[in-house]
Formats: C-alpha cells, sequence, structure tokens
C-alpha cells in the first residue's frame, strides 16, 4: 500500500493511475485517495497536484459510480431463446404440478368413498371445490396478470395451493377434503392464463396455437403422474404422506416462479401499462361486455368440463364400479387415457396454420369429441380393452383449448389479453364446476349396490347428457367470425 501512495505521489504516470483503478476496487481506490497526504510543498504546487492527480481519480471514480452494473446486453447480446430456456424448466413444474393436483383425486376417490364413507354426491364435491375456487380466482387473476404480470400473479397464488395439498393430506372429513381442494382450485388458478400470456409476449402470435398446445401437452405429465405412478405411490406410501411430499414440492416451485420468470422479453418494445389498478378493474367491464367472450366460454365450459369431468372425477369410480379394477389397474388405464390426451394436445397445435382457420379446427375437433362421448354412453360391454380403445378416442379429441384461446386471442388486443383469457376461464371453471354437480345429481338418481356402486345405466345416462350438451355449445360457438393465422402472419 506504501508503495502504491510513493507512486502516485511521484507524479507516476497517469496511465498507472489509471490500471491501478482499474485493478482495484471502487471503495479499495477511494480508501488510497484518502490516505495519500499531498507532499508539503508551496499553495500553487498543491494547486496543481490537486488538478493533475487527484482530480482525474476521482472523475473515474464517479463515472464509475455513475454508470452502475453494467447491464449484461452490453457485454454480451440477448438471446430471447436463452431466456425462454432459463424459465422452460420452472413453468413446466409448476403446469405439471396443477395438473397433477386437479387429477389426483379421480385415482383415489374409491379410496376417500370407502375411508370416510362419501356418497356420489358427496364425492363430486370435492373435485367440484377446485373448480369453484379456480372459477371464484379467474377475474382477479386476469386483472393481476395485466396489472402485475404473470411472474408475480403466479408466484404469489401458487403457493396457496401448495397450503392446500398439505390440508388435503391432513384432512379427516369431507370438509377438510373441499378446503383442501379449494385452495389448490385457488393457487392454480393462474398457472394456465399465466403460461397463455407469457407465450403471447415471447412469441410470434400466429404460433400461439402450436406454442399453448406443446405447453399443455408438457403440463398434462401431471395427469399421467397423477395414474400409475401415483397409484403406486399410494399403494406403498398412502395417499395421505404423498400428497404430503407434494405439497411441500410445491410450495418449493412457488419460489421458484418469483425467481426464474420473467414479465417480458427484453428485446421487446415497451409497453409499460400505464393504468392504474381501478383502471384495469374499469377494462374488465369492457371486456365481460362482448358478446364474443362468451361464444369462447360455450365451447370451453363444456369441451373442457366434461374432459375433467371424466378424467379428473367420473373415470376412477367408474373403472372401480363398472368394471371392478382396483387402484393400480385403474391408475393403468387412466394412464393409457392420459397419454391419448397428451397426443391429442400435440396433434391440435399446428393444425390451424395447416388448415388456416382456427373455427374449423375447434367446429371438427367437437363434433369428433361428442361422437366419443356418445359411443361411451352406447357401450355395452364389459371388455376391460374396449372401454380403455373408447376412453382413449375420447381423450384424442378432447384437447381443444390451444386453437380456442388462439382464436380468442386473435380478436383481441394485447394490453387485454389477461383479462380476456381469464374471463374466458372464468365461464370453464365454473361451466366445470356445474357439470361435476349435475353428473353427481345424475347418478344420485340411480340406486346403489351394497358397497356403494352406480350402475353401468347410470354412467351411459351420463356420458349421453355430455354429448347432448358438446352439439349445444358447437352452435353457440359458431357465431364468432374466424381470422385465420395467414393474416397475422409478418
Amino acid at each position: 500500500m506504501i508503495s502504491i501512495a510513493c507512486m502516485f505521489q511521484s507524479g507516476f504516470h497517469a496511465r498507472s493511475k489509471q490500471f491501478f483503478l482499474k485493478s482495484c476496487s471502487r471503495d479499495a481506490a477511494i480508501g488510497v485517495l484518502r490516505w495519500i497526504k499531498p507532499p508539503k510543498a508551496s499553495r500553487p504546487m498543491q494547486a496543481m497536484y490537486a488538478r493533475r492527480s487527484v482530480l482525474p481519480v476521482v472523475s473515474i471514480i464517479n463515472a464509475d459510480m455513475s454508470d452502475g452494473p453494467k447491464p449484461a446486453s452490453a457485454t454480451k447480446p440477448y438471446s430471447r431463446h436463452a431466456a425462454i430456456a432459463r424459465m422452460a424448466p420452472v413453468l413446466a413444474m409448476a403446469f405439471i404440478l396443477a395438473h397433477f393436483l386437479r387429477s389426483a383425486p379421480a385415482v383415489i376417490a374409491p379410496n376417500l368413498r370407502a375411508e370416510l364413507d362419501l356418497t356420489p354426491g358427496q364425492l363430486s364435491s370435492l373435485p367440484a371445490a377446485i373448480f369453484l375456487g379456480a372459477a371464484l380466482m379467474q377475474l382477479p387473476v386476469g386483472v393481476f396478470l395485466d396489472r402485475f404480470g404473470p411472474r408475480r400473479t403466479m408466484a404469489g397464488l401458487f403457493s396457496l395451493a401448495a397450503i392446500g395439498a398439505l390440508v388435503f393430506a391432513a384432512a379427516q372429513g369431507v370438509t377438510g377434503l373441499a378446503i383442501g381442494l379449494f385452495l389448490i382450485g385457488c393457487g392454480a388458478a393462474p398457472v394456465f392464463m399465466g403460461v397463455i400470456v407469457l407465450l403471447s409476449r415471447w412469441i410470434p402470435r400466429d404460433q400461439l396455437a402450436t406454442g399453448t398446445a406443446i405447453s399443455i401437452s408438457i403440463g398434462g405429465t401431471g395427469m399421467l403422474l397423477s395414474a400409475s405412478p401415483f397409484a403406486a405411490a399410494v399403494e406403498l406410501y398412502g395417499w395421505r404422506a404423498s400428497l404430503f411430499a407434494v405439497g411441500g414440492f410445491t410450495l418449493m416451485v412457488a419460489a421458484a416462479l418469483l425467481v426464474m420468470v420473467r414479465d417480458r422479453p427484453e428485446d421487446a418494445p415497451g409497453q409499460a401499462s400505464g393504468e392504474t389498478l381501478y383502471e384495469t378493474i374499469l377494462g374488465l367491464r369492457h371486456v365481460l361486455r362482448d358478446r364474443r367472450i362468451y361464444s369462447f366460454a360455450a365451447v370451453t365450459a363444456v369441451a373442457v368440463g366434461t374432459l375433467v369431468t371424466i378424467r379428473n372425477l367420473w373415470i376412477g369410480p367408474y373403472l372401480n364400479d363398472v368394471f371392478d379394477l382396483d387402484i393400480v389397474a385403474r391408475g393403468n388405464v387412466i394412464f393409457v387415457v392420459s397419454v391419448a390426451w397428451l397426443i391429442s394436445a400435440l396433434l391440435y397445435g399446428p393444425l390451424d396454420r395447416w388448415f388456416d382457420t382456427r373455427r374449423g379446427v375447434v367446429t371438427g375437433g367437437t363434433l369428433l369429441f361428442a361422437a366419443m362421448t356418445a359411443f361411451l354412453a352406447l357401450n355395452t360391454s364389459s371388455s376391460v380393452l374396449i372401454v380403455t380403445i373408447l376412453l382413449s378416442a375420447f381423450a384424442l379429441f378432447a384437447a381443444m383449448a390451444s386453437p380456442i384461446f388462439a382464436h380468442a386471442r386473435s380478436l383481441f388486443p394485447d394490453s387485454h389479453s389477461g383479462r380476456v383469457f381469464t374471463a374466458i376461464n372464468l365461464c370453464t371453471w365454473s361451466g366445470v364446476f356445474v357439470m361435476q354437480m349435475g353428473t353427481g345429481a345424475i347418478l344420485d338418481a340411480f340406486p346403489v349396490d351394497e358397497l356403494g356402486r352406480s350402475p353401468a345405466i347410470a354412467y351411459r345416462t351420463m356420458f349421453g347428457a355430455l354429448a347432448v350438451a358438446l352439439m349445444l355449445a358447437l352452435v353457440v360457438y359458431r357465431r364468432v367470425e374466424d381470422l385465420p393465422p395467414s393474416a397475422e402472419r409478418d
């Protein structure tokens, strides 16, 4: 330190001083300047020293302090693909967990019915609690997504899903189970919509359906995990211990969302909203006044409601009551059906660009979906293979969410995307809630046997009612104009 000070005092060349400052930290350089004392000399010499030595050094330090930390883009070009790659794992895990938590009750429904002595109506009210929570959160989530961004919205609310899983695992009665599932519904509510909003900001418009389909298929892995793997875990450790572990992991993922996710690309045009929270809420009113919202809502409510009602609620009891399958065998069938649904999600993604129509894709898919549901209503075979094929075909045409939301996205501005998606989703999850309660009422209308099992005719009646509902929803949806993907390409 003394030798360095002597170099400054002896009027060492300015390049040496700059080299020193670049080689040392800012705090160390300031400490040196405070330690150095000018040589005892005349006032003119001291003034010359101040001008030639101290002021250049201080100016360099001040410039360094004013500039602050250099952005990464100053040293390394910004890569949108690299940013997406950093966010993708945690978003995928959140989406997988959201699907898992919504699907797991179907696998353990017979266990819950036997352990807690639940009626079909009580059993149907449990998954319905998930979708009631999701429905109630949709409008607030839409406001939060547009006002505060997906990162904070998803991270903050997903922690509720973790708490809900823990409450469900510890519940000793139907009330505790319903509260836990309600919290799961509230906490998982922003995941799908948050991912859709992020996709609309990070990828081109005409590729939104494909991006959504890929995201849905990845998230659908949670449905696979809630089938055979979850059934095996329940066999080994019990459903309570298994869900306690899932709840703890969900809390970790919620924290990771806050750290890893970014709301917009750095190279995107600045689009900071000037709306206050109150103005954002008022903007929701204008979205809800648009009649097109309800045409989209009709088809999503019934199509998603039909899939979720069967896959997440009644498939387990149906296989147990009609085909007498145990939990592992049920899990295997549900696994195959879930794989078919994942394939469906991937297949639907590029169809709108292939045929250059979104409304046409949704129309054809709904017709095929309704046909498969009708075949289940007409099925009288007791063959497990036949019912597995029928349920797989049912799931193969079910994943229409990606073209539906891409269609809706094409007709509304970017600034309202969060509110548009969640307004549609509000009606969707409300429809799921109503359909689950309605199907529970249908099954309750038929007498059960001494083991609490519903007869085959009850399930066939339920499938028939769902097929009719799909056709009616399609009529309502067809009123919306079509905007082909080719019209949005750059």
